[in-house]
């Protein structure tokens, strides 16, 4: 019976060990992760120019901020972009009047070495919106992964409100930009929604 109990015993903290361990994302992995060029929200389409592969140049506003995330472990990111020919006009300069239908959705994995370093690049990018975004505020919504931050108002380049949903699901930075004009009518949860469906995927990676 002493045996039988052990066994039982061992095999709980096994499980639970098992549990509790971090996920681990490679670079490589992203790819597959993210929304693609086959996921385009309705009535948007896939932006080939700022889709892909990103180097640390690329998500970095400057030199700072990339110094901090080389040190935090930067390994490899990845980005997707969808927007409606409005929006697309406002985004190439072809026009300076926004058709307020305008809409984008922009979608980044970050992958770090460690889950510590995923973490301090969470809250740096967090920072980051308040100090360089409009109106920046932090709003509620439903947890992802091992910690989520969501933001409301408008981000730094992007010249319409939105919503934007950031999570950390072990070494990896997932975040989704909804922005859009005022009947657009885009919203938190329309963010969330498509968080859901990449979390998804990240689970299954």
């Amino acid at each position: 019976m002493k045996a039988r109990k052990l066994m039982a015993l061992a095999t709980i903290v096994v499980a639970l060990g098992a549990c509790g361990k971090a996920k681990t994302f490679t670079g490589a992995q992203l790819g597959s992760i993210l929304l693609g060029s086959t996921d385009a929200p309705t009535g948007l389409q896939f932006i080939s120019q700022g889709s892909g592969p990103q180097t640390i140049d690329q998500i970095s506003k400057d030199d700072a901020e990339k110094t901090k995330l080389t040190g935090y472990g930067f390994q490899g990111a990845y980005s997707s972009f969808y927007a409606n020919s409005g929006a697309i006009a406002v985004l190439s300069q072809q026009t300076q009047t926004a058709d307020p239908a305008s809409h984008v959705v922009a979608v980044l994995g970050v992958v770090f070495k460690t889950p510590d370093g995923a973490h301090q690049a969470l809250l740096l990018e967090h920072q980051n919106d308040v100090s360089s975004g409009t109106n920046i505020q932090t709003v509620a919504v439903e947890k992802l992964g091992d910690e989520t931050i969501a933001e409301s108002g408008t981000q730094e380049g992007i010249p319409f409100p939105g919503f934007l949903v950031y999570w950390r699901e072990g070494n990896a930075v997932f975040g989704i930009l909804v922005a859009g004009g005022p009947t657009a009518a885009v919203t938190v949860g329309e963010a969330r929604s498509l968080a859901a469906t990449v979390h998804s995927r990240a689970q299954k990676a």
